[in-house]
């Protein structure tokens, strides 16, 4: 199996799971999980080395520079989880046109029950590699994420 057909494979491994992750509380979309855990990498919605003295949540512009979207696109997405409950958006003190995002405890409720979905594939790995292969596997998989 090629590298190329391999990762399709994992990525529909990864589909699967999450799809018939069954009914969980809180139930996320994949697209609003990644936000929300975006946030989360954040500190919390806290950027502690942004270079200013207003740590009240993350930027919505840092939240689209982190997931590689337009602003538009991540504002609407905001919005879409404001509504659910999961983030509060509140104006920058510092800066009126800059909006801050932070998880609500809903959020972080929903975040803890979503992690069950990689948590279980991991197991399912853990059963198929020796512990051995499953280290050079958490391994190679970080040094892809810190270089690509």
């Amino acid at each position: 199996m090629t590298l190329i057909q391999s990762l399709d494979h994992l990525h529909r491994l990864l589909s699967h799971s999450w799809s018939r992750g069954g009914v969980r509380p809180g139930q996320l979309s994949h697209s609003e999980y990644e936000y929300l855990r975006a946030l989360q990498r954040l500190n919390g919605g806290q950027l502690a080395n942004d270079g200013d003295e207003d740590h009240h949540g993350a930027h919505l512009n840092n939240l689209a520079d982190i997931l590689g979207v337009r602003k538009a696109s991540a504002s609407a997405a905001v919005a879409k989880l404001e509504k659910r409950g999961l983030v509060d958006r509140f104006p920058c003190q510092y800066d009126a046109r800059a909006q801050h995002v932070v998880l609500t405890q809903k959020a972080e409720d929903a975040l803890r029950y979503e992690a069950i979905v990689y948590e279980d594939l991991a197991r399912k790995i853990e059963k198929v590699l020796s512990p051995e292969e499953t280290t050079q596997l958490e391994v190679l998989l970080h040094r892809l994420r810190e270089k690509l």
